[in-house]
């Protein structure tokens, strides 16, 4: 990270039962979600945990970045409506969304998001996590 331009963002981490870490830079509004498996509707609880009540009291997140070694597809037709429910009702939440994964998949999702969705989208390589904090920050 350009410690010059940008102030060192330090999470706090919550683990779920499904091994999402959501890590969580209040001071910068920066949510990291660090994707193992297929999202849960106990993730989206522990995720809607974090950023409902931020949310309600200082308004848009900066960013959000998911980083993934490939898109978090989903387990079941009414787990994917979940995540497209959770998607719908909170993308307006955040600027930015850095999608950090690996796979074809991930650019047609950003692709098809661009224009549909609020937070501007880019995506990085999986693990270029401070180069999606940087432009977050930017």
């Amino acid at each position: 990270m350009n410690k010059e331009n940008h102030p060192q963002i330090i999470f706090k981490e919550l683990k779920t039962r499904n091994d999402l870490f959501c890590q969580f830079d209040e001071h910068n509004g920066v949510l990291l979600l660090d994707v193992v498996n297929p999202f849960t509707a106990d993730d989206f609880k522990t995720i809607a945990s974090i950023i409902d009540p931020y949310f309600s009291t200082r308004g848009e997140f900066e960013g959000i970045i998911i980083n993934a070694k490939k898109f978090p597809y989903w387990t079941s037709v009414e787990n994917r409506a979940e995540y497209l429910n959770f998607a719908s009702n909170n993308h307006h939440k955040f600027k930015k969304a850095a999608l950090s994964m690996g796979g074809f998949f991930t650019k047609i999702v950003a692709r098809i998001g661009r224009g549909r969705v609020h937070p501007k989208i880019k995506t990085f390589k999986y693990n270029e996590i401070e180069k999606a904090q940087d432009w977050i920050l930017e």
